[in-house]
């Protein structure tokens, strides 16, 4: 947060939106990533999920609500493979879903910037799912091909920049204010 603060953004709430987005975003990857989910919307090799999957059409109304909301929220027929993942703690789903919509619907800063930061997040994860699925939600809420390119060349050119600063061990060079 400090960072935005030096180039003027002083209004706390942005940077805890784009935490948490982050945050809930690597959540989500990992989970997926973990279990071998397969992509959403582009084939995937030898993607054979390690944990069954809650069908849609067997779930328990509570489930179901959850799964209903998700394929609306996401405009997908279905609910995501991830959430179907983890129905079966009909709970930890419902409190999820929760979070993630919090997070992901429109605040301070938008549902496109959000699937945008989502996008960087998995990209540099190395994430298949996540690249897939926040990929095809930012050119769902408005994306052009041009946007995503440069999307991928602003995370190309950080990644680029902090793997040479890790390799060289490089430490800031400004002061870096602590809240007190």
């Amino acid at each position: 947060m400090a960072a935005g603060k030096l180039q003027g953004y002083a209004e706390d709430r942005i940077w805890y939106e784009l935490a948490f987005t982050i945050g809930l975003t690597n959540g989500l990857n990992a989970v997926a990533d973990a279990l071998r989910l397969p992509p959403e919307f582009t084939p995937a090799r030898d993607r054979t999920p390690l944990i069954p999957l809650v069908d849609p059409d067997a779930a328990s109304p509570e489930v179901k609500t959850v799964f209903d909301e998700a394929a609306a929220f996401f405009a997908m027929e279905r609910p995501p493979t991830v959430l179907r993942a983890l129905a079966h703690d009909p709970g930890y789903l419902a409190d999820y879903w929760v979070a993630l919509t919090g997070i992901f619907a429109d605040g301070t800063l938008d549902r496109l910037t959000k699937a945008v930061m989502a996008f960087a997040t998995s990209v540099t994860a190395k994430s298949e799912y996540g690249t897939d699925f926040h990929l095809r939600e930012m050119r769902r809420l408005g994306a052009s091909e041009l946007a995503v390119i440069e999307a991928l060349e602003v995370i190309q050119l950080f990644s680029g920049f902090t793997k040479i600063a890790d390799t060289l061990r490089l430490t800031p060079d400004f002061p870096v204010p602590r809240d007190s």
